[in-house]
């Protein structure tokens, strides 16, 4: 599909380029070929003050030759450097045609890597809800069997439906179709009600859960309340699945010169150097313990979403089984 793109746009700027320098080659000759007439003969005598008919005569055949000479040299020129863009431009051509389209080939692989990671996740659910449906209608079943089928189910149409919101969460926030209404907001009063949704959670895996705000002054941002919730709950709440128990998971903020600085610390698992790089990417999951839990590789995609649309900066620092450093960024009023 590209190729055949490439060599078509390759086709059509090796025309317009050697049509351009056809023309102007042309124009030149015929320019000069006019200038070497009874006008610039006529401007030599001037010059030189010739008065005698002689003079004159032998003058003009020394121009006209001096002319034809002169033209004759355009012209094997024009032909030599012509015969040179006939190779130039077609190898230039295809590499500009290669450029041009690089950025647009580059979304078209993205789109068609999402479309297919998408397609793989929502099957996944759908096969396990049919599956699962399909041996308890096999036969007679108690009444528990049925209530364990019907919570499995639930489950798994629960994940889809977080997969269909994040899918189009990320979909809007690809075309920017939605301007984000900023407000005044303290960024310790958001991360306050993450940490305390979370706190059951945290502490059944008997993981202690810490928010450090002290010396701190209160620090305001502008963003968008739901989103910068999202952000952090997705953060922390990973910090707390890869973590093992009797872990810790501490967030601390700090104020930088432009920023306020907010870091998820945790005693997890950690990531790889090889993978810190990717785990934001759609659907990239790590072929290790990280990937054991039932997720789409989503979670950080929207976190870099998030961040990029209120202008801030996301850092990682990550040993394998050391623990990991998440540390948002946000411009501070």
């Amino acid at each position: 599909m590209f190729k055949k793109a490439q060599i078509k746009l390759t086709i059509l700027y090796s025309t317009l380029f050697l049509l351009l320098f056809w023309t102007f080659s042309f124009g030149i000759y015929f320019w000069m070929d006019s200038s070497f007439g009874e006008g610039y003969i006529s401007q030599v005598k001037q010059r030189q003050g010739e008065d005698s008919d002689t003079a004159t005569t032998k003058n003009a055949k020394v121009v006209t030759v001096a002319g034809d000479v002169a033209l004759d040299q355009l012209l094997n020129i024009l032909i030599v450097l012509n015969g040179g863009l006939l190779i130039i431009i077609p190898i230039a051509s295809w590499f500009l045609a290669k450029r041009t389209l690089s950025p647009v080939q580059k979304i078209h692989e993205q789109q068609k890597q999402f479309v297919s990671d998408a397609s793989h996740e929502m099957r996944t659910p759908l096969a396990i809800m049919s599956g699962e449906i399909e041996i308890t209608l096999n036969k007679k079943r108690t009444t528990e069997e049925y209530k364990k089928t019907l919570i499995s189910t639930k489950e798994e149409t629960n994940r889809l439906s977080k997969l269909v919101e994040n899918l189009l969460f990320l979909a809007n926030a690809d075309r920017n179709e939605k301007t984000l209404t900023l407000e005044l907001i303290d960024i310790t009063d958001v991360i306050s009600d993450v940490v305390q949704s979370l706190q059951l959670k945290s502490n059944n895996k008997n993981i202690a859960l810490t928010l450090h705000t002290d010396n701190v002054t209160t620090p305001m941002v502008h963003g968008h309340p739901t989103l910068l919730h999202q952000l952090f709950y997705n953060l922390i709440d990973n910090a707390i699945i890869y973590t093992p128990k009797k872990g810790k998971v501490t967030i601390s903020l700090s104020e930088l010169k432009n920023f306020v600085s907010i870091a998820i610390v945790d005693t997890g698992i950690g990531i790889g150097h090889e993978h810190q790089t990717k785990i934001t990417q759609r659907f990239y999951r790590i072929d290790t313990a990280r990937s054991q839990t039932k997720g789409y590789g989503l979670g950080l995609s929207i976190v870099k979403s998030i961040i990029e649309r209120h202008k801030g900066q996301l850092r990682i620092s990550s040993k394998v089984n050391k623990g990991s450093t998440f540390t948002v960024l946000l411009p501070k009023i």
